[in-house]
């Protein structure tokens, strides 16, 4: 147990660090209040989420047992996601292009952010098949959630996600970060689709669920 949390601890530095040098250095500096409290925030969430989350599902997060159906759009989204923090740091920093977000904006911007995080890991605690592929997880004994924030949406981490990329750009400051946030939630939106369509014919009662919840990505009740 105190190994396994003292790789989950030293994982979570690893990313933290990493994306405050990659953020950082777009920046050029490391004096922009606005990029400093959304680091904290995004490690906060990570900290907390890593230690809430079930560690089968954190297994099959790091090494799921097949490449699933999508791995493009698996990579398209950490692309599109790191490239709207990316472009947002090095626009208020290096650019200064003169169209950064009022600081009010931001601030809320910034809320918007910790309340996706909030429903994100919750959705992940609900749900202990949410995978990073799409993939019918047979050996874990795969079947329909429909507890916590599934009794609203049938994607309420996608829903989170949408949400997260545009609130980063404006969190940071940037309204040029605005254009890959866009492209993230597109693919979102694409991947939700794919996995909808490959449950519904996969997964026993995913269907009738769907006729229960017919929100994909907004809640309806």
């Amino acid at each position: 147990m105190k190994r396994q949390l003292l790789r989950l601890l030293l994982r979570w530095g690893l990313i933290s660090a990493s994306l405050s040098v990659l953020l950082f250095l777009a920046a050029g500096t490391s004096h922009i209040a606005s990029l400093r409290a959304y680091l904290a925030l995004f490690s906060a969430w990570l900290l907390v989420t890593m230690l809430a989350v079930d560690p089968r599902l954190a297994r099959e997060r790091a090494h799921p047992r097949n490449a699933g159906i999508d791995d493009g759009l698996r990579f398209a989204t950490s692309f599109l996601f790191l490239l709207t923090l990316t472009v947002a740091a090095l626009s208020l920093g290096r650019l200064h292009l003169g169209v950064n977000v009022p600081i009010p904006l931001r601030d809320a911007a910034l809320v918007a952010f910790a309340l996706s995080g909030c429903l994100q890991t919750w959705a992940m605690i609900a749900n202990p098949f949410f995978s990073p592929v799409v993939r019918l997880q047979s050996e874990r004994g795969h079947r329909v959630i429909e507890s916590g924030p599934y009794k609203y949406m049938r994607h309420p981490g996608y829903f989170a996600m949408s949400v997260s990329a545009p609130a980063s750009a404006l969190a940071i400051g940037s309204w040029i970060a605005l254009a890959p946030a866009v492209g993230f939630v597109l693919v979102i939106l694409r991947r939700t689709q794919l996995e909808d369509e490959f449950l519904k014919k996969n997964l026993p009662g995913y269907a009738e669920y769907a006729r229960r919840v017919p929100a994909r990505l907004a809640p309806t009740r």
